[in-house]
């Protein structure tokens, strides 16, 4: 009979690594701000130390070899990239008014000219896939290969966006319908979408599950409000596409300059160009305009303010609230369901009800920030208290799982490495 010793040799043999692939068209290094973005940058720094990434992407710098693997460090940590398309920030940084000029479209075309080198390298490495955009989910199928999928936008046409989305939607939900069918995992960025997702495929329904958005602690913690004798700030972060209703949210700022006599600053961060909406002009000698920051300088600017904004119709979880809560600063937000597990009235903000008239809900939102200015100044709001809202939106509570479902998935394709983890030999 074979001995332990002997099965244990055979264990430290067979060993493996997880080996997952990220396809997105992006740069982590680069400017471009967002959820997507966010999300990959965080899977490169949490991965696990028994796990190697490879990240087929974009080169938005003009400093790499196109088609040519290079080993990169980001925040500390290793990571192979191979850009497939060259398509700088400044291109990306408005929307493409053409499927051929966007940058899903040039990527798309990129991933069909690189395919024999792509199918190679995975497949070697024996990676799942790790997707964000429903429009790459052929690529795996073509390969045989496994992948989690994940939706973080409803691709709702009827809704504004700064995107060919809402003219081009049923590419979408094409692809969304054959990414559900074909995925190890479905994840979706809040519970509602889930829902409707549950009833739309009920045969699916099993794979289909929610993934919350998280906020990296590490980098964003609770710090002290700035005195209130200073300007009350208010600060915004993302793009300003039209479903964020920026022209609510700069009409709240004018108002609440009013009401403060004038005694008010207006904080954006993003690459967004709010001139272009009308009513921007009111409150453009109050806004500073911060541009692109990276997740350290993000945290220290939204420490210099005291409270957020969010206007939107819809979203997934937004990230820009967590990181914003995590810092301890409350948010002022237009209610959204998923909102609630997080902005408590008088404790962590206040959520406004998507009612009444634009003007009616303006006034709502101008006394709710009068409201937390007050609760700032009197001391019953502090920045602790704030950031507790977020302990269940960590990387240690939600990334974890995505690299658990890539365990479970070469695990189960991998059956002796599998049965010798469960025995204790690896």
């Amino acid at each position: 009979m074979t001995s332990n010793v002997t099965l244990a040799q055979r264990a430290r043999n067979t060993r493996r690594r997880y080996q997952i692939c990220l396809i997105h068209p992006f740069d982590p290094r680069g400017q471009k701000v967002g959820g997507l973005e966010t999300y990959i940058r965080d899977f490169i720094t949490f991965h696990p130390s028994d796990t190697d990434l490879l990240f087929i992407g974009v080169d938005s710098i003009g400093d790499l070899e196109i088609g040519k693997i290079r080993r990169l460090s980001f925040r500390g940590r290793q990571f192979d990239f191979m850009p497939i398309l060259r398509y700088s920030d400044e291109q990306a940084r408005e929307a493409a008014k053409t499927i051929r000029s966007s940058l899903t479209g040039q990527f798309f075309m990129a991933l069909l000219r690189n395919f024999r080198t792509i199918a190679h390298l995975i497949r070697a490495r024996k990676c799942s896939i790790d997707l964000r955009r429903v429009e790459f989910s052929w690529l795996p199928v073509i390969l045989r290969l496994p992948f989690v999928q994940m939706l973080h936008g409803e691709g709702a046409p009827k809704l504004k966006m700064d995107s060919l989305l809402r003219k081009y939607s049923f590419v979408h939900n094409a692809g969304e319908r054959f990414a559900i069918a074909t995925s190890e995992k479905f994840l979706c960025v809040n519970p509602f979408i889930t829902e409707r997702l549950q009833k739309t495929y009920p045969s699916q329904k099993g794979k289909i599950d929610t993934l919350w958005t998280w906020v990296n602690t590490n980098i964003f913690q609770p710090q002290p409000f700035s005195p209130t004798n200073l300007p009350f700030r208010v600060i915004f972060a993302g793009r300003l596409d039209e479903f964020k209703q920026p022209s609510l949210m700069f009409r709240t700022i004018a108002r609440l300059r009013d009401r403060l006599h004038g005694n008010l600053e207006f904080h954006y961060v993003g690459t967004s160009d709010p001139t272009r909406f009308a009513e921007f002009e009111d409150i453009a000698d109050i806004t500073t305009r911060h541009g692109f920051k990276d997740a350290i300088g993000m945290a220290a600017t939204i420490a210099s303010a005291h409270a957020g904004i969010l206007t939107s119709e819809f979203e997934g979880m937004p990230r820009c609230v967590l990181e914003t809560l995590a810092v301890g600063r409350p948010v002022v937000a237009v209610h959204l369901p998923q909102l609630e597990s997080v902005i408590h009235d008088g404790t962590s903000g206040y959520l406004v009800p998507r009612e009444g008239s634009p003007d009616d809900m303006t006034e709502v939102l101008v006394e709710r920030f009068l409201a937390v200015r007050d609760l700032i100044a009197s001391g019953e709001m502090q920045p602790e208290t704030v950031a507790a809202s977020i302990e269940n939106f960590t990387p240690g509570t939600q990334l974890a799982r995505v690299f658990h479902y890539h365990q479970e998935i070469q695990n189960a394709r991998h059956p002796l490495v599998m049965a010798q983890r469960h025995e204790g030999l690896l």
